[in-house]
């Protein structure tokens, strides 16, 4: 019979992780809340991937290759994060670059949407 103290324990660690992000919003909200919970994240996944996955007891090669995945990952989720933070919320997706930035044209769909309302 295959040994199941190592995953009941990964388990058991899971819930306390989990417990404390749910505790560290509630009970503190604001920037060090949301630090707190990203660090409870990355201690969850690293759970999941060394216990449940069997990265602990895997070979190199697939350790190297979980690590480019999370790698890419990383790298995906910091372009569309770049993505979002640069785009400006004012501007109009239809017009000109040169008619936003000297404001000549109004944005087409400004007059849509005034008109729906109506």
């Amino acid at each position: 019979m295959k040994d199941v103290r190592a995953p009941i324990l990964a388990w058991g660690a899971y819930l306390v992780v989990l417990g404390a992000s749910v505790a560290a919003t509630l009970l503190a909200p604001g920037l060090m809340g949301h630090i707190f919970s990203l660090l409870c994240a990355a201690i969850l996944a690293s759970l999941i991937l060394m216990f449940f996955m069997g990265l602990r007891a895997a070979d190199n090669l697939l350790r190297v290759f979980a690590l480019a995945g999370l790698m890419w990952l990383t790298i995906m989720v910091s372009l569309t994060m770049m993505d979002y933070i640069s785009r400006d919320i004012n501007e109009c997706p239809n017009a000109q670059a040169d008619d936003v930035a000297i404001n000549t044209q109004e944005c087409p769909l400004d007059s849509a949407r005034s008109s729906d309302k109506s």
